[in-house]
């Protein structure tokens, strides 16, 4: 086999796997993460203690995740109704609080 063609088959599977790796990276981030979470679930955040307090006062379950600054975000927490939730960050900046 000639060099040139070797190069082409490298070449070839490396745009292969970036074409079938790419798709599945870009999943898992689209699932986590969706529009703002409503009103009807309340925010208060301390920025000094890095600690967002959350209430679901919607009146039904709802699922939320704490996103940050930098584009990384909390797990995927299940409220149900009337129930609160603290969740302490550390050096992250809060940037929203997000249905998932």
């Amino acid at each position: 086999m000639s060099r040139i063609s070797r190069a082409r088959i490298a070449a070839v599977s490396a745009v292969a796997a970036l074409a079938v790796a790419s798709p599945v990276a870009l999943a898992g981030t689209a699932q986590a993460a969706g529009g703002t979470a409503p009103a009807c679930v309340s925010r208060s955040v301390d920025a000094s203690a890095h600690t967002v307090y959350l209430a679901n006062v919607c009146g039904k379950t709802m699922r939320v995740t704490v996103v940050f600054t930098n584009g990384s975000e909390s797990p995927c927490f299940t409220m149900s109704a009337g129930s609160t939730l603290e969740y302490r960050y550390g050096t992250k900046t809060y940037a929203r609080t997000a249905v998932c």
